[in-house]
C-alpha cells in the first residue's frame, strides 16, 4: 500500500512542479533523471484504508505519467541538433517508473567500490544485437560498457543476448539458457516486438519474475524503445514495472515528443522505421548511463536495503518456461516421419526438426503452455502445417516468407492450459506442394 500511496504522491508533485523549462545542454548526467513517478518512498498513509483493495498497476496509466513527465520536462523550443545526445529534459522524461532502486544501488556502490566489477546483461531483440548501428562499437549496448569502463571502473562482464526479430514470449522461454547463466547483477530487457495486448503483458509479467528471482538480488530494468510513429508495447511493460516495483526507461518518451514537435525527424534517429541508427544508439545508451550516474549520486543517502521477494506470491503463466528440442525431456518423438533432419538457425537454434518431402512428425511433450519456434523462409518453398494438440482444433503455421527482409526465427503460443499435462502433438503439412518446414524448439511451460 506503501508503494501505491508513494505513486499517486509522486503524480500529484509532478503535476505541481509544472514546466522545468526548455532545458537542451547537452547531456552528460542529468539531475532531473531518475526522480519522477518513484514507488519506493512511503508517503501518507491516511487513506490506505480506502485504497488497500486498488492493484496499483491498475490505477495509473503509462500514457497519463507520460503526460504528466511532458508537461515537468517539455520539448525544445526549436530544431533539436541529435548529434549533440540527449537533452537534460530528454532523459527526465525518459524514467518513466523510478520504482524501487535499492538493489540497483547496492549493485552500483560495489562496482564503483571495487574497480567497477559486476555482471551486466541485455536480454532483448534485434535493436539490442546491434542493429542500426554502423558498428558494434556504437551500439547502445556497447557504449553502455564504454560508459560504464569510463566512469565506474573496467571489471565488467557483459553479457548481449539480444537475438533480432524476437519477442519477450521467446525471451522467457530462453532466459535460462541464454540471461540466467550471466548470474548478472543488472539485467537490462528489451523487446519492441512485443505487441500492446494481454499476451505481452503476461509474457513480460513472468520474464521480469524470472529474472528477480535469480540468487543475488539482481536489479531489473525494461528499457522501451519506438517504431517511427511512436508505436509501442509500453503500456504493457509498463503494468510489469509497477507491479514488480522495478525502473522502465522509455526511448519512445524521450524521442517521440521531440519528433512530434517537428525538433528532429525519425529519419534523424533511425536508417528505417524500427532501429535506432548510431545517434539514436547514443542516446538510448545515455538514457541508461544516466539513470545510473543519478542513482551514483546519490548513494549516501539512498535506501540500500532489499525488499523481501517471495516469487510464489505472484501468479506466472509461463512459469519454468524452457526451449526444448531434440535434447529435452519433457518432448519425446513418437513417430518422426518425414521430420528427420536437424533443423538450425544460425548459432541460436541447434536439433530441431526439419522436413523437406511434406509429411508429418508426432510428439509427446510435457506442459502446460505449448509455443512453437520455426522459420520464416524467403524461399518460396517453405509451407503450412496444422498443428494439433490432442483433439483440440489446429492451429495452422506458415513457414513462408516470400518477398521479406529475410528468414528468422518465429515464436507462436499453440496450446495454453491451468494444468500440466502430457499431450499428444502432431505436426502434419497441408499441402505438399511447398514440402519444407524447420521447426527449431517447442516452448514449454
Amino acid at each position: 500500500m506503501k508503494k501505491l500511496l508513494a505513486l499517486a504522491a509522486a503524480l500529484t508533485l509532478l503535476t505541481a512542479c509544472g514546466s522545468s523549462g526548455n532545458d537542451t545542454e547537452k547531456a552528460g548526467s542529468s539531475e532531473s533523471a531518475g526522480q519522477t513517478a518513484s514507488a519506493g518512498e512511503s508517503g501518507d498513509e491516511s487513506t490506505a484504508e480506502e485504497q488497500e483493495e486498488v492493484p496499483p498497476e491498475e490505477t495509473v496509466k503509462a500514457e497519463e505519467v507520460s503526460a504528466q513527465l511532458l508537461e515537468k520536462y517539455p520539448v525544445n523550443d526549436g530544431a533539436y541538433d541529435v548529434s549533440q545526445g540527449a537533452s537534460v529534459n530528454m532523459l527526465g522524461r525518459s524514467v518513466l517508473y523510478t520504482g524501487n532502486t535499492a538493489r540497483l544501488a547496492a549493485k552500483l556502490e560495489n562496482a564503483v567500490n571495487n574497480n567497477g566489477a559486476a555482471k551486466l546483461c541485455f536480454l532483448g531483440d534485434s535493436i539490442t544485437a546491434g542493429s542500426g548501428a554502423a558498428a558494434p562499437s556504437k551500439a547502445y549496448v556497447n557504449l553502455t560498457k564504454l560508459w560504464w569502463e569510463e566512469n565506474i571502473g573496467p571489471d565488467l562482464e557483459l553479457t548481449n543476448a539480444g537475438i533480432g526479430a524476437t519477442d519477450s514470449y521467446l525471451g522467457v522461454h530462453r532466459a535460462d539458457r541464454d540471461a540466467v547463466p550471466s548470474q548478472a547483477d543488472i539485467y537490462v530487457i528489451e523487446f519492441i516486438n512485443d505487441q500492446d495486448n494481454e499476451f505481452y503483458q503476461q509474457t513480460m509479467d513472468s520474464l521480469v519474475k524470472k529474472l528477480l528471482s535469480q540468487p543475488g538480488d539482481p536489479a531489473v530494468i525494461i528499457l522501451e524503445p519506438s517504431t517511427e510513429g511512436g508505436g509501442s508495447p509500453q503500456s504493457v511493460h509498463f503494468k510489469a514495472a509497477v507491479k514488480y516495483d522495478i525502473p522502465m526507461i522509455s526511448f519512445h518518451d524521450a524521442v517521440i515528443p521531440e519528433i512530434d514537435a517537428g525538433n528532429f525527424t525519425w529519419k534523424d534517429i533511425s536508417p528505417d522505421n524500427v532501429h535506432p541508427n548510431n545517434d539514436g544508439h547514443v542516446i538510448m545508451s545515455q538514457l541508461i548511463t544516466g539513470f545510473f550516474q543519478d542513482i551514483i549520486d546519490g548513494l549516501a543517502d539512498a535506501d540500500k536495503e532489499i525488499p523481501a521477494f517471495d516469487p510464489a506470491a505472484f501468479d506466472s503463466p509461463y512459469e519454468n518456461a524452457q526451449l526444448a528440442n531434440r535434447d529435452s525431456d519433457c518432448v519425446t518423438v513418437k513417430d518422426e516421419g518425414t521430420f528427420t533432419g536437424a533443423a538450425e538457425f544460425q548459432s541460436y537454434f541447434q536439433n530441431g526438426w526439419s522436413s523437406e518431402s511434406g509429411g508429418s512428425v508426432t510428439f509427446e511433450i510435457k506442459c502446460r503452455n505449448l509455443g512453437l519456434l520455426y522459420e520464416k523462409n524467403t524461399s518460396g518453398k517453405f509451407g503450412t502445417v496444422a498443428v494439433k494438440v490432442d483433439d483440440e482444433s489446429a492451429v495452422l503455421i506458415d513457414g513462408n516468407f516470400p518477398g521479406g527482409w529475410g528468414n528468422y526465427a518465429k515464436a507462436d503460443s499453440i496450446y495454453s492450459s491451468d494444468e500440466e499435462a502430457v499431450h499428444t502433438v502432431k505436426v502434419e503439412f497441408i499441402d505438399d506442394e511447398m514440402p519444407k518446414f524447420n521447426i527449431f524448439s517447442w516452448l514449454v511451460s
